[in-house]
């Protein structure tokens, strides 16, 4: 008999835009709440510029400045269930931050990670 956790489907969200281009970070997060909303095993996966929306210092200046859609959205994810990776390999080739400047709940993986979520979900969006 298969397990519930195994008989979840699976949904991928990868998110490649940070806070220079905030407009397209929102509607990825509000994917994911509704994707985990519906039962659906959902992960959000950050790279390129993607992982500077996960910097502590980011969002604790974006949560003090209020109203910030990234925000509620990242939150309300987070509450629904979703998965966070960020790739190892964009964060500090790409974004020059440490691991210890990501925010708490995000899983810290390689590239190749992206490869197995992609393979293992039954649909992926990217963003």
């Amino acid at each position: 008999m298969v397990g519930l956790e195994e008989a979840k489907k699976k949904f991928l969200i990868v998110v490649t835009h940070g806070p220079e281009d905030i407009d397209r970070t929102y509607a990825p997060l509000f994917m994911a709440s509704i994707a985990a909303s519906m039962e659906l095993d959902t992960s959000v996966f950050y790279m390129i510029k993607g992982p500077l929306l996960l910097s502590k210092s980011w969002q604790e200046e974006a949560r003090k400045k209020g109203d910030n859609p990234f925000i509620r959205f990242f939150d309300l994810a987070k509450e629904n269930g979703v998965k966070m990776y960020v790739c190892v390999q964009s964060l500090k080739d790409m974004c020059h931050m440490r691991e210890d400047e990501i925010v708490d709940g995000v899983e810290i993986v390689g590239g190749s990670t992206l490869i197995d979520l992609t393979m293992e979900a039954e649909r992926s969006l990217f963003f």
